[in-house]
Parts: C-alpha cells; sequence; structure tokens
C-alpha cells in the first residue's frame, strides 16, 4: 500500500505543532516584558501565550485532520517496479 498526503496539508501540520506554539511564546514574552517591565512579567506573558496557543491548536488540529482524511490517498504498489 501507498499512502499519499499533499505537502500542503504535511507543512500545516508542522507548522500547528511547531510553529504556532514558538510564535506564541516570542509574542507573549514580548508583550508581557512591556506590559510589566520586568523578566517576570515577559514569563509569565510566555506562559499564558503557549498556553492559549495549546487550546488554540487543539481546535485547528482537529479541522486539520478532518480536512486531511478527506485528501488521503491510499493506493496499491505494483511490486514489479519496486
Amino acid at each position: 500500500m501507498d499512502v499519499t498526503l499533499p505537502e500542503r496539508y504535511l507543512l500545516l501540520g508542522a507548522t500547528l505543532a511547531y510553529g504556532l506554539p514558538l510564535v506564541a511564546l516570542l509574542a507573549g514574552a514580548a508583550i508581557g516584558a512591556a506590559w510589566w517591565r520586568s523578566d517576570w512579567g515577559a514569563a509569565a506573558g510566555a506562559a499564558l501565550a503557549v498556553a492559549a496557543a495549546a487550546l488554540a491548536a487543539t481546535v485547528l488540529r482537529r479541522r486539520l485532520e478532518s480536512a486531511m482524511l478527506a485528501r488521503l490517498a491510499i493506493r496499491p504498489v505494483d511490486r514489479a517496479r519496486t
């Protein structure tokens, strides 16, 4: 069996898993540092933003999974060519 998936969904999944938390961490730290003007504020802002990103990622992951399942293709592999 050969399982294929469009590259777009692979890139979206990687962005969701790695990019969203990283951007949330950096943005939350910057906003927290600007708001409270301390290192503790930066840490609190980063923690709150990562927690919010984790909650958002679960909703986005479900939507991405349902879209990926619609595009997933399973085909038999020709053994003579391999």
